[in-house]
């Protein structure tokens, strides 16, 4: 008896010691992100203006108010009164940009199940699959014309999205090589000696990491080895152990690194956030701790304790860009997020990042979230869908936000999958994790998650 006792204490002791504990007050759970998804970001991208003629054919630029830009009917002066980054183009689409349409209907049907919102990102793979390469396109631009189909393909496994995600990433491996082991900015002209940091970390977030687990062979080993060589490569010529952050261009001599082309705190943390999970996936112990040991350093620097939100970047004058930007913001969150499922500490400022995201950034009038705000007067903001943003980072935040918070919170995520889910070939999304059941229904496959890490 007395041992039974004993061995039942030494149970129930174990038990409690490895119970994860709490997360902090304040942290949102995980239907908090679905609410702020249905809410706040899907009305934004299924009005009929949102979706193009045909369907699939989605317009790069819209007004506050989610309407159409046209120039003679309808010219909203917030476009057309921007700066000339903008104004420019507003007779154009952006391949890159309805790539990250399609990526936000395949996370609203992932985390909702919603069978329009897979039909959605099917239709928008379908007109990406007709359309030829933008003439002077960027290896940056060839990456995310990618990450629609391949969020596609994670969901539905469909053959035909894979075989055109493989040859255009065949493509972009060949015709922008450097001949050093990593990759062009442009193939032509002046620009061809530039040399950019996100001509490498694009390839990584907008489809290699999603990818590479779930590939058939031989291309799951030879993606992995390609990750693993875009993240020493980056860690090797575009850190900067000195200041803390990575260099968003390698610069010429003589060129201050404060100030400089995306060099700020939103490439460092998305960089860092990229090679720690690399390096988990790839079983490279030497970048997780690369990337653990100084996404810490970069976080500090960029947390506003005064406003509880996150800063942009630092000026060439050392002072700090105060300005709230939306995907900084967001990247900001996923690393922040990604480290306290290891380390609960480190979740220590998102319940005030998360207020301040859906207090500022969150249009609670026309939907989504702003593409930079004045942190001082949230009033003063700009524009949601331009050549440079669209529901991409939003999408992914939540989904992140969700995930995550299930975790911190001790309960399990629940993600829709259109393929017959099998344990061994699932995954949630870039996170490891542990599938606890999967149910069949008419719209596919509901997979439930512990253990994301």
């Amino acid at each position: 008896m007395h041992r039974a006792l004993a061995l039942l204490a030494a149970i129930l002791l174990a038990a409690c010691a490895t119970q994860a504990p709490p997360p902090p007050a304040g942290l949102p759970k995980g239907d908090v992100w679905l609410a702020h998804l249905e809410r706040d970001l899907k009305p934004f991208w299924t009005m009929p203006d949102a979706l193009g003629e045909p369907v699939g054919n989605f317009p790069t630029f819209r007004c506050h108010d989610g309407r159409r830009f046209d120039r003679a009917t309808n010219p909203c002066p917030e476009l057309a009164q921007a700066g000339s980054w903008i104004s420019d183009h507003l007779d154009r689409e952006f391949l890159r940009m309805q790539s990250r349409q399609t990526y936000f209907y395949g996370v609203a049907f992932h985390l909702t199940g919603d069978p329009r919102m897979l039909e959605l990102a099917k239709a928008g793979a379908a007109w990406l699959r007709g359309q030829p390469v933008e003439a002077g396109a960027t290896s940056q631009d060839l990456a995310y014309v990618q990450l629609g189909p391949a969020m596609l393909y994670y969901l539905t496994r469909d053959p035909e999205v894979l075989d055109d995600v493989l040859k255009r990433k065949d493509h972009i491996f060949r015709a922008y090589d450097d001949g050093e082991g990593l990759l062009l900015w442009v193939t032509e002209g002046e620009d061809r000696k530039r040399r950019e940091l996100v001509s490498q970390l694009d390839q990584v977030n907008a489809y290699m990491l999603l990818l590479a687990p779930i590939l058939p062979e031989p291309h799951r080993t030879e993606w992995k080895r390609d990750l693993a060589r875009l993240a020493d490569g980056m860690v090797a010529r575009y850190w900067d152990e000195a200041e803390g952050m990575f260099r968003g261009t390698i610069l010429e001599e003589g060129q201050k690194l404060l100030g400089s082309r995306h060099t700020d705190f939103g490439h460092t943390i998305k960089a860092l956030w990229m090679i720690e999970r690399v390096g988990r996936l790839t079983g490279r112990g030497d970048l997780v701790a690369f990337a653990r040991r100084n996404a810490p350093r970069v976080l500090e620097r960029a947390w506003v304790k005064a406003s509880g939100c996150w800063a942009t970047g630092i000026r060439e004058d050392a002072s700090l860009d105060r300005t709230l930007v939306w995907w900084s913001f967001a990247e900001l969150d996923q690393m922040t997020a990604t480290l306290a499922l290891a380390d609960r500490e480190a979740a220590r400022d998102l319940p005030a990042a998360y207020r301040c995201w859906f207090a500022k950034m969150v249009d609670p009038e026309h939907h989504e979230v702003w593409g930079f705000v004045d942190p001082d007067d949230p009033s003063r903001h700009f524009a949601k869908a331009h050549l440079w943003k669209n529901g991409y980072h939003s999408a992914e935040h939540a989904l992140v936000g969700y995930l995550t918070a299930q975790e911190l919170h001790g309960e399990r995520a629940a993600l829709w999958f259109a393929f017959d889910a099998k344990p061994a070939d699932v995954r949630a999304y870039v996170f490891d994790g542990r599938v606890r059941g999967v149910a069949r229904k008419p719209q596919g496959a509901l997979v439930t998650f512990d253990r994301v890490r």
